[in-house]
């Protein structure tokens, strides 16, 4: 290669960076310009570093730097602009982390990744409330009424921060941050959709995603079933930490870290696709789910994750009792089968060993709630105090997990503190409720099936750190927020020049 093609190697990279910029921007005037600065950015940098290195003879270098470069040049070709889109519209980050999240837990199967990569969500997340706090600008925006569980909210996010203030004074500020990250960091999704609310159609796409990715992460797991865990392990998992076993079967784990990450992630695709189907039962999408909704119960089954089963039957019975009578139906067939389950399956799937380990660990632990009715702290137990446990290089197993959100709670701080967190999800319920009336259609089913999604997260809580299982706790403040702001009128209407769904998406008009 010549040192003229070497030195215009960079001038290339820069203008077809800049084609792939701006080409999702052709029909917005906002994005053009926005595109347009980054071009000018780009052709600026590209001509100085080949003035630079031409006039020191270094082009030859400059050629091989940019050969090294290559990798980091496509991750921006696909970073900058992805980050344009949302900043265009920070409805699409929400959306996108809601598409994406379910599968994070690939991560562990690239090897050699830095160590930041993990933070890919969090930067979304702060990416996507940054142009939403910018778009608020100028433009009052004031819900009909106060959300009610907004008291209780604020009050349990005040313990938390006292909590890790006094952690602070006593020299364990990063356990204080740890434990405000893991338990409260994904509440700013909720801030994004208030100041940005989703239109009827981004809701609907909602659900959609919900459905697809639910049906991926399906298909995935059975087909992990077929897998050897010697394999798994080979790919990159651990045993007992990501490979688990229940009886002789290995715990499907999907595109997730855990089973239980992808337990209570079905649990809750399931809940919401229900009630939005039954809400209108002959649409394309509806019938689609009907239709595959086995293969994601049979996934669930495969986990092995009780708390999730809990949590899908609590959530199942919410239904049928507030609006779906026809959910009844199965219900004795149900009980047949599981009276007919294969012994093996049969055998591992109600084995009591690890319930047992449950009520020992809080027995041995209620010693610690009498000394400190005020809590031990943030970031004391569960996936906090493992966060800061792999920092420190210790293993987890010298790490308490309570499995049960009630007792993490009351551990951590303190009575009052569980007070205010079950106050909190009540008035959740309470809110979703009152809010019911006013809404209609796949509205009304996403808010019926997520409210009963919440009713068996306190179900499972019971046997579960439901809370800090990844994703729960961002769909929980991200659909929280989607339900609240469906009733506002700046999120009644499409976005103008927004792209049209398939016509198997989009809901037909009722009312007319």
């Amino acid at each position: 290669m010549t040192s003229a093609a070497l030195g215009e190697s960079p001038i290339a990279a820069g203008g077809t960076l800049a084609a792939m910029v701006a080409l999702p921007y052709s029909l917005s005037a906002r994005g053009r310009g926005v595109a347009a600065l980054g071009a000018v950015a780009g052709a600026i940098v590209c001509a100085a570093v080949v003035v630079g290195a031409a006039t020191t003879g270094r082009l030859d270098d400059l050629g091989r730097g940019f050969v090294a470069a290559t990798p980091f040049l496509l991750l921006a070709a696909l970073l900058v602009p992805s980050a344009l889109w949302i900043a265009a519209r920070p409805q699409r980050g929400m959306l996108a982390l809601a598409a994406l999240v379910p599968f994070n837990g690939l991560l562990i199967l690239v090897p050699g990744k830095p160590p930041f990569i993990e933070g890919w969500k969090e930067a979304v997340l702060l990416w996507t409330l940054l142009w939403a706090a910018f778009g608020s600008f100028g433009r009052v925006k004031v819900l009909r009424e106060r959300p009610g569980y907004l008291t209780p909210l604020l009050l349990f996010i005040g313990m938390g921060a006292v909590s890790a203030l006094v952690l602070a004074l006593d020299g364990q500020w990063t356990r204080g941050l740890v434990g405000l990250k893991v338990g409260y960091f994904w509440m700013l999704g909720a801030s994004v959709v208030f100041l940005a609310p989703l239109t009827r159609r981004d809701r609907d796409r909602v659900v959609s995603i919900l459905m697809i990715t639910g049906l991926f992460t399906s298909v995935l797991g059975l087909v992990q079933q077929r897998i050897p865990a010697e394999r798994l392990v080979e790919l990159g998992y651990e045993y007992d930490v990501n490979i688990r076993f229940t009886g002789g079967f290995v715990r499907s784990i999907s595109s997730f870290p855990t089973p239980f990450n992808f337990a209570f992630f079905l649990t809750l695709v399931l809940l919401i696709g229900t009630a939005v189907s039954l809400e209108d039962p002959k649409r394309p999408r509806s019938v689609g789910f009907f239709a595959t909704s086995p293969i994601l119960a049979l996934a669930l089954a495969f986990t092995f994750v009780r708390g999730a089963w809990l949590a899908l039957g609590v959530g199942l019975l919410v239904l049928a009792v507030r609006r779906y009578r026809v959910l009844l139906m199965p219900v004795p067939f149900a009980l047949l089968g599981v009276l007919l389950l294969p012994g093996q399956f049969g055998t591992s799937a109600f084995q009591s060993e690890s319930f047992n380990e449950r009520t020992v660990g809080w027995g041995q632990n209620l010693d610690e709630l009498l000394n400190a009715p005020f809590g031990r702290g943030l970031g004391t137990t569960g996936a906090s105090a493992e966060k800061l446990a792999d920092v420190a290089g210790l293993k987890f197993a010298d790490v308490y997990q309570p499995d049960n959100q009630y007792f993490k709670v009351v551990y951590e701080i303190g009575v009052p503190g569980l007070w205010i967190f079950v106050l909190l999800f009540v008035a959740m319920i309470l809110t979703i409720r009152r809010l019911e009336p006013r809404l209609s259609g796949d509205d009304l089913g996403l808010a019926l099936g997520f409210g009963a999604s919440i009713v068996g997260a306190m179900a499972a809580s019971l046997v579960a750190t439901w809370l800090e299982i990844f994703p729960n706790d961002f769909y929980l403040w991200f659909l929280l927020a989607v339900i609240v702001t469906a009733t506002d009128s700046r999120a009644g209407d499409p976005v103008a020049g927004d792209p049209a769904l398939p016509a198997a998406l989009v809901p037909e008009p009722r009312g007319a």
